[in-house]
């Protein structure tokens, strides 16, 4: 499936996608932003409505609990559904929270941070990934933070995670 459209819930997560994603699939897709949730899947029904071309949706769960997860899928699938098929729409969950990816294995924060997580760092972090970015980075912005801590080693770490894997596989992008 080739999916020219990448619909996410903020700029943050704009700015993420666009360093972690293979540059090939950044420059044959459009990323936009929703300002939230709801913006999220209203301009994603959109451009199922005025487009032809395939969307996937990328947005926080807010939440770890797996029935909740599956509630908000099975939801947002309807929703899309009722305008597409299926196989013109891919959604995807960052659980509970986009910055999660950064602790998909201590090897990657630690890097990041450029010391050791501790026990109660790496708890939090499971369940309010931003939060414990913000506190670990000691900074209210984590986009200014990571223009300069995103280098090539740690792109190339969060790019093999499963997280963009799983959207590197369901998203394949013509050669």
């Amino acid at each position: 499936m080739i999916t020219p459209y990448f619909m996410v819930e903020g700029a943050f997560d704009q700015f993420i996608l666009e360093r972690i994603l293979p540059e090939k699939m950044v420059s044959q897709t459009k990323i936009i932003t929703g300002n939230g949730y709801n913006i999220a899947l209203s301009k994603a029904r959109s451009l199922l409505i005025s487009s032809e071309l395939p969307v996937s949706l990328i947005v926080d769960s807010d939440t770890t609990d797996r029935s909740s997860i599956e509630e908000k899928k099975d939801f947002m699938t309807q929703s899309l559904q009722q305008l597409s098929t299926p196989d013109h729409f891919h959604v995807f969950f960052a659980v509970p929270e986009i910055e999660v990816i950064f602790f998909s294995s201590r090897e990657i924060i630690e890097e990041l941070i450029g010391g050791k997580v501790s026990e109660q760092q790496w708890e939090l972090a499971h369940y309010q990934p931003k939060q414990a970015l913000l506190n670990m980075l000691h900074t209210n912005n984590l986009q200014k933070s990571f223009h300069e801590l995103l280098t090539p080693s740690l792109i190339e770490k969060l790019g093999k995670t499963d997280f963009v894997q799983n959207i590197i596989k369901n998203c394949q992008v013509a050669a």
